[in-house]
């Protein structure tokens, strides 16, 4: 594909305006385009920051689906963050690309295994639940019904929400019979893959890129062989920003008490789904009469001291206010009786998996149960797996780069504790699992650059890695009319939270979020760094919202589709929300007319992996906050601002309710990575008048 080719295209008069009768020229989807097509080109790795509004999916899927069509050999992977940008690439994007261009190549949406219904434990779990499969309220009756004409068999597609049963149906690699299985021609998973082993342009996600790098890594797998995915040359990472943090949290190594009692259930239960426990099942094919019942007291001693250990966790986690806690070297000598005990586990497992692998190997079951004994075997090794997590913890001479630390998530009404291990850096893990190996890197994200060259993004993925590797960076600003179309408030007497102020500071939220909420009418997306501010404040709100009749919908009131799609519905609706909420909102037009942004999103300074990678950096007389925590937080500040104006005829409020923002010397350093808008000075006595003015007066 040539530069001409480009720009018949994307400039003025080109493919695109003509056949696409609401397409505007920007200059920057143009030189984005230009630009990725040179990487093709010149084997490069490239960081692209393109802003709101430039049009970055068609800016790189162009070039992808040119070079798919002149490159017959070569294939190319664009891995995103979300699900939802994934379909809509692969549902909306590149089909329309196709009518518009008048070209097509194969293409295939690759998901995680789990992602898919398995037919055979489907199957299998409806026959043992007849009764239930029978009853129209029970949610196996309802799955039948969509299995019965789902085409793709993936979770996302079900309109319904799924509790324990899917973990009893999904598509498990390790418990898959694959061509030996009855179901394998019907198998949604394996049809799924030879579409994607067809495709030349396959749209993946962040989670399965990783799974797929590592298991090259370890098994020595070049990219010109099948992995997890097929071989692949070219690489697009879309939301890049996230491939730090989703790449820590991939190659975190955890034993989960949740987890270690589930793969137990799972040999020795019965019930809603399952007559018979496996052992039940193969209790007569054992080779010796005594060996499943050794098996059990075995089970049975392994739940009691992965009890004990999570007692002694819990203890641990209540002295800290059930924060995650750090573990450091300088701590080792406090850990014996953590030690003591998670030996204790790590030896009750062994004993039990090695229980479980004699059997396997001298069991009688005929052909039939072969299933069921591949099961035990598969839950047996995934209990001594979790188990040598603890191991690894606990042998301290060993110790090296990674951040050592314990967690405890709450799971409904019970806690569940976690012993992690992650490393203190991603960058070398993601240099020689990608970077290195694969001839054409693109990065792009609506946020990757500080007004630093990337030097902040690049350092923390490890890019540059090679003075002699091409390596492009460009930014293209939104083509939005951030000036006159955009109000930034900012009151510069918003308290800030403290031990001693916390009530005046929930009334100062209270009354501040809903007096400006009222002045803009709704369509306003607020968003909170933590839930329990959220609860706080959406309680006392909610019934001032319905005297108003205004609909007020919070984060955890239903799945985020759901939340999403009533919240876009309403176009006087507000919506209060945490975390992932501060990117992936996209709601143009009236629908959100106001964001506000309660607090600066500065990661929990006691977070450990966070807290490990600053002390890092301050030990190296760098400073943790202002090259990791700052830079972090304005990363993410420019993801919510940005949630703000989707088209170009959109116009709004952007209300930041922490005035670290103008009294801070850094927050300099923060306003500056944002677009340059309407900033007038503020404070919270008018913030209701300007926002009325700005959003209605003529």
């Amino acid at each position: 594909m040539t530069k001409n080719d480009i720009y018949q295209i994307f400039d003025k008069g080109g493919s695109l305006e003509k056949r696409f009768s609401t397409y505007e020229y920007r200059e920057g989807q143009l030189l984005m385009a230009d630009l990725v097509r040179d990487c093709y080109d010149s084997h490069a790795i490239a960081a692209i920051e393109a802003g709101t509004g430039i049009g970055k999916s068609f800016a790189y899927l162009v070039p992808a689906l040119y070079h798919a069509m002149q490159e017959p050999d070569e294939r190319t992977v664009i891995a995103t963050s979300t699900i939802n940008l994934q379909k809509q690439l692969y549902e909306k994007d590149i089909p329309m690309l196709f009518r518009i261009l008048n070209l097509s190549c194969k293409t295939a949406l690759a998901v995680g295994r789990g992602n898919y219904l398995c037919l055979q434990r489907f199957i299998e779990v409806r026959n043992n639940a007849s009764l239930l499969a029978q009853d129209p309220q029970s949610e196996l009756y309802q799955l039948n019904e969509w299995a019965m004409k789902t085409e793709t068999g993936l979770r996302s597609d079900y309109p319904g929400r799924l509790g324990e049963l899917w973990g009893e149906v999904l598509c498990d690699g390790d418990l898959c019979n694959s061509h030996k299985c009855e179901y394998f021609k019907e198998c949604f998973f394996f049809k799924a893959k030879q579409k994607i082993k067809e495709a030349k342009i396959i749209i993946s996600n962040h989670h399965l890129l990783f799974t797929d790098a590592r298991s090259r890594l370890e098994s020595d797998i070049g990219f010109d062989e099948e992995a997890v995915l097929p071989s692949y040359t070219r690489l697009i990472i879309d939301e890049a920003h996230n491939i730090e943090q989703n790449a820590s949290s991939f190659f975190t190594a955890e034993y989960t008490s949740k987890e270690m009692l589930r793969q137990i259930s799972w040999i020795q239960r019965s019930g809603r789904f399952a007559a018979k426990s496996l052992l039940d099942q193969l209790g007569e094919f054992s080779p010796e009469p005594e060996l499943f019942d050794r098996i059990r007291d075995d089970i049975h001693l392994l739940s009691g001291e992965v009890g004990t250990l999570d007692q002694y966790l819990m203890a641990v986690f209540q002295k800290n206010n059930f924060q995650p806690v750090l573990i450091r070297a300088e701590h080792q000598h406090r850990l014996a009786e953590f030690v003591d005990q998670a030996t204790k586990v790590s030896q009750a497992s062994g004993r039990l998996a090695a229980k479980i692998g004699y059997f396997i190997e001298h069991q009688k079951a005929p052909e039939e149960y072969a299933t069921k004994v591949n099961e035990l075997m598969v839950r047996g090794t995934r209990i001594a797996q979790m188990s040598e997590v603890l191991s690894q913890f606990c042998n301290f001479p060993l110790w090296g780069d990674e951040v050592h630390w314990f967690n405890a998530e709450s799971y409904r009404n019970t806690r569940s504790v976690e012993v992690c291990i992650t490393p203190l850096s991603i960058a070398p893990i993601l240099v020689e699992a990608l970077f290195k190996k694969l001839a054409t890197v693109v990065c792009t994200s609506a946020t990757l650059d500080l007004n630093d060259d990337f030097a902040f993004w690049g350092g923390r993925v490890g890019l540059p890695y090679d003075e002699e590797r091409p390596y492009q960076r460009a930014t293209f600003s939104s083509p939005f009319d951030y000036q006159n179309r955009l109000m930034l408030l900012t009151p510069s007497d918003a308290p800030l939270l403290t031990k001693d102020n916390e009530e005046e500071y929930v009334s100062y939220m209270c009354e501040t979020v809903f007096s400006a909420v009222l002045s803009s009418g709704g369509g306003a997306l607020v968003l909170f760094t933590s839930y329990a501010m959220l609860q706080k404040v959406s309680e006392r709100l909610k019934p001032r919202f319905a005297e108003e009749k205004l609909a007020l919908f919070c984060q955890r009131d239903m799945d985020r589709y759901s939340l999403l799609n009533r919240f876009i519905e309403d176009e006087n609706s507000t919506l209060f929300a945490t975390s992932s909420f501060w990117e992936g909102v996209d709601a143009p037009g009236d629908t959100l007319r106001m964001v506000i942004i309660v607090k600066l999103p500065f990661s929990v300074p006691t977070d450990p992996v966070f807290k490990a990678r600053c002390d890092a950096l301050d030990n190296s007389g760098s400073s943790g906050f202002y090259h990791l925590a700052l830079k972090e937080a304005t990363m993410k500040l420019k993801q919510g601002f940005g949630r703000l104006m989707r088209n170009t005829g959109d116009r709004g409020v952007v209300l930041i309710l922490d005035s670290r923002v103008v009294t801070k010397n850094y927050g300099v350093f923060m306003m500056r990575s944002l677009p340059e808008s309407f900033h007038p000075e503020t404070e919270t006595s008018t913030v209701c008048d300007k926002i009325e003015n700005f959003l209605y007066a003529d």
